[in-house]
């Protein structure tokens, strides 16, 4: 397919098909953004600057959910986020933040939940989680972020109970089901936490709040988002 808009339009339709992978197929977002270049510019998938960056692809991913999915995403963050809270509850001793797709909106049911902690003892992490009866996953940090430890996953065996981290949630809409909640910590460096988070953490958005926009988020500010949009929520609910 021949595209002829400037380079800003053909990166917001690669990131508005891209979302549509996703969300429809789910595919992963690189995959994504791929086959969507295909289609849009056809031979000139590797025009330089054509793709989209991880900014727009959220915000084509949370244009995308609110649109087709609407009250059934609402429903979906408001449970990942009280999952979220739960399991900082638990891990309050490693300074949790939430961060990611579940913070920032773009969650689909196939996200994570995606915490980072801040210690200098990564196996203490690994001994709290081992004590509470759970299989993890350990991997190792990416060379390229110098204050990350190592990378915990596992999959939250509260999910099907309807409750994460010990925190009860409502019912899950059938649409936005899915089998297993994965929960995803990066244990950094204590002092990472004094560093701000991540540039890219937003474009003005007119329909994020100021937490969602933040780029991580205390325990505190996940029970200020929660109360604060849960009316939202209800009120797409009853739409």
């Amino acid at each position: 397919m021949r595209h002829g808009g400037t380079r800003e339009q053909t990166q917001q339709e690669i990131a508005r098909l891209a979302a549509r992978f996703i969300v429809e197929d789910g595919h992963d977002s690189g995959p994504a953004r791929q086959k969507a270049a295909a289609q849009v510019l056809g031979h000139a998938v590797r025009a330089n600057g054509a793709m989209p960056d991880h900014e727009q692809m959220e915000a084509a991913l949370r244009a995308h959910l609110r649109e087709h999915l609407g009250a059934a995403h609402g429903s979906l963050l408001q449970r990942l986020r009280e999952c979220a809270l739960g399991w900082m509850q638990s891990l309050d001793g490693f300074q949790p933040h939430l961060v990611g797709a579940v913070l920032n909106g773009s969650a689909t049911p196939q996200s994570p939940v995606h915490l980072h902690l801040f210690t200098d003892n990564a196996k203490e992490v690994e001994m709290a989680l081992l004590d509470r009866g759970l299989d993890i996953r350990v991997g190792p940090a990416d060379p390229g972020q110098p204050h990350v430890q190592e990378v915990i996953g596992f999959l939250d065996p509260c999910r099907e109970a309807g409750s994460g981290g010990g925190v009860r949630t409502p019912q899950r809409p059938r649409e936005m089901a899915a089998p297993a909640l994965a929960i995803l910590l990066t244990v950094l460096d204590a002092d990472a936490l004094r560093l701000a988070p991540p540039a890219h953490a937003r474009r003005e958005d007119p329909d994020l709040h100021p937490v969602e926009r933040s780029g991580r988020a205390s325990a505190q500010m996940v029970r200020r988002l929660l109360a604060e949009t849960s009316g939202n929520s209800a009120e797409a609910v009853h739409a």
